[in-house]
């Protein structure tokens, strides 16, 4: 379990970047002089779209050449992305959520495609991860300024030290930042587990005759600097328009932190200005982007998908360290 989900997870590291070589063409588009309203894009996309599920934009245009996404939810694990130009409202791609490599790879490292029942047994999986780094913690706690100042070497030429030694080592270096992986690993499965409660609801959509470019107008206007990301449209009647984004906050706090809920006669009910936040929705909103090491450059990235290695390095030298000395030498012992 945690060769599989260290795989999954240091390649959901550089997920934006195998989708945009993957779909190249569906994020792109040529910039004309008018694009359609929002209204109308959601009407092109659910003529593509059977039944009426939950619909909303995940991500809206940043610039003249960019497409716009939306996201129509049947259920918990069943979700169909579309991507169309905002200035024709062509489709330019269409997936479900398991029916590409990245959401694939989502999906199995937070419930092995087995629904509620995967996510537990993740879930699980993630506390016996945070359990075995406090034990190891202990049981190396002698070796780790040792680790830490190079005086511990591999020794690969040394058939009873090698795994032990390479154990050690990484468990070391590795240590805050698979701390900081159950971690938040584990907050994020529960979120998985509560979206998948047989109770909630929300998954089909509910009339909306008004105009979200006026909302979006005046969202702009109630907090200073805030660039808006996605629009959620009410799952229940009476509820909000969500308007959701960021006022330049730092990236590992993501790019939907703040947001304003607003009625459709742009009456705001709430408004949650990042900048002002508590520390609680600071934590919750930080995360993803920490589990994920979506928050900072190339560089990052490539150290965050080599260090998510690292459970699945630990699990297989951990298993021939207590195979040697139940087994092997054991039976040396006897000879």
């Amino acid at each position: 379990m945690l060769l599989l989900l260290s795989i999954t997870g240091s390649m959901l590291v550089f997920s934006d970047e195998i989708d945009h070589a993957l779909y190249a063409d569906a994020y792109h588009v040529s910039p004309q002089t008018q694009t359609r309203t929002l209204q109308q894009l959601m009407q092109d996309a659910r003529q593509s779209l059977p039944g009426n599920p939950y619909l909303f934009f995940t991500r809206l245009p940043q610039a003249p050449d960019e497409n716009i996404v939306l996201r129509a939810e049947y259920a918990a694990d069943h979700k169909v992305y579309v991507f169309l130009n905002p200035y024709t409202g062509k489709i330019l791609q269409q997936y479900a959520n398991t029916d590409h490599l990245t959401g694939y790879v989502l999906y199995l490292h937070f419930t092995l495609l087995a629904g509620k029942t995967g996510a537990a047994i993740v879930l699980i999986t993630g506390i016996g991860l945070f359990l075995s780094i406090l034990t190891g913690i202990f049981i190396y706690r002698n070796a780790i300024i040792k680790v830490l100042t190079f005086r511990v070497k591999p020794e690969w030429h040394n058939r009873t030290r090698r795994w032990r030694n390479l154990h050690r080592i990484l468990g070391v270096w590795a240590l805050l930042f698979n701390l900081l992986i159950s971690f938040t690993g584990f907050m994020m499965e529960l979120k998985v587990l509560d979206s998948r409660n047989p109770k909630k609801a929300g998954y089909t959509s509910l009339p909306f005759t008004g105009e979200y470019e006026p909302l979006i107008a005046r969202a702009r206007n109630s907090i200073p600097g805030f660039q808006v990301m996605g629009v959620r449209p009410p799952k229940k009647a009476g509820d909000p328009v969500r308007i959701l984004g960021h006022a330049h906050e730092p990236a590992f706090f993501g790019e939907y932190a703040s947001s304003v809920f607003i009625t459709a006669d742009g009456n705001i009910k709430k408004k949650v200005d990042f900048s002002k936040a508590s520390f609680g929705d600071q934590f919750n909103a930080c995360i993803a982007p920490l589990h994920f090491g979506n928050y900072g450059g190339i560089i990052l990235k490539i150290i965050y998908s080599l260090l998510a290695l690292t459970p699945g390095v630990l699990s297989i030298s951990g298993f021939l360290i207590w195979y040697r000395r139940k087994y092997i030498i054991k039976v040396h012992n006897r000879i």
